[in-house]
């Protein structure tokens, strides 16, 4: 079983679509909580509240949910949803749910790279982009819905920098990925170095250091015109590198 958050929302059983299926919008809705929300279960009041936003439930919204509840139970089999008061989606053995999947696929690219296995580390990471790179739920505007883009945005910009770290690494023919990818940090987070360094690194790695260096007082003049301060060490370092030595000096990360 398969269940997809990022994008357009989908469930499939042994291959096949069932989402259709499902009694309604907030039948998809239901399981569309519930599956972000799996490793814990959800009380009935908070399910109600969730699925007549932006309206209030009525009198006979407790019937109306029963009576979705038990088809949407149906169509969902072999996954259960379970309990009467609070519920909790249960999926069969290898059922995925693409949200979980990309949170594990983060974590265990960063812990690989903290390791220095950079293979394993860009294979994971990439694993990760390709669900977080979607937008989370689209067309469905709630509070729980923007908090849970918040949380993919961050988690994109981690996947992103561990991604281009680790092409930087393998080097190669990776070198170019690792600069694309900087770009894109970059250009979501003008003021945060950490694009910054991994361009000027991937830039440098490529024989491009007169680039490295316009890269560094781009860097510069941004945090002096909007913030008033200065990069930090980190840039300043790789920054001196570039300038003195022909292959600039490691920088901690």
């Amino acid at each position: 079983m398969r269940i997809q958050l990022h994008g357009q929302f989908t469930v499939e059983v042994d291959g096949a679509a069932v989402d259709r299926r499902l009694p309604g919008r907030r039948a998809r809705l239901l399981v569309a909580y519930l599956a972000a929300h799996q490793r814990s279960a959800t009380d009935r009041t908070t399910l109600l509240e969730v699925l007549w936003q932006p309206g209030c439930p009525g009198p006979g919204a407790g019937r109306v949910f029963d009576s979705m509840l038990s088809k949407t139970r149906t169509t969902l089999a072999p996954a259960e949803i379970r309990g009467r008061s609070s519920l909790r989606l249960v999926l069969p053995p290898g059922g995925l749910i693409d949200s979980e999947r990309a949170v594990s696929a983060l974590h265990e690219a960063e812990s690989a790279a903290g390791r220095g296995d950079w293979r394993r580390a860009w294979t994971q990471a990439l694993s990760a982009l390709f669900v977080l790179q979607r937008e989370f739920l689209p067309g469905v505007d709630t509070e729980w819905t923007a908090g849970r883009r918040a949380e993919a945005h961050l988690a994109h910009t981690r996947a992103t920098a561990c991604y281009a770290e680790a092409c930087l690494r393998l080097g190669g023919a990776e070198l170019a990925s690792a600069e694309r990818s900087a770009r894109r940090l970059v250009e979501a987070d003008p003021l945060g170095e950490r694009g910054y360094l991994l361009l000027m690194r991937a830039l440098a790695a490529r024989g491009d250091r007169a680039a490295a260096l316009t890269v560094f007082e781009h860097l510069r003049c941004r945090l002096r015109d909007e913030l008033g301060v200065s990069p930090g060490p980190a840039a300043t370092g790789l920054h001196r590198g570039l300038l003195g030595t022909s292959e600039p000096r490691p920088v901690p990360h």
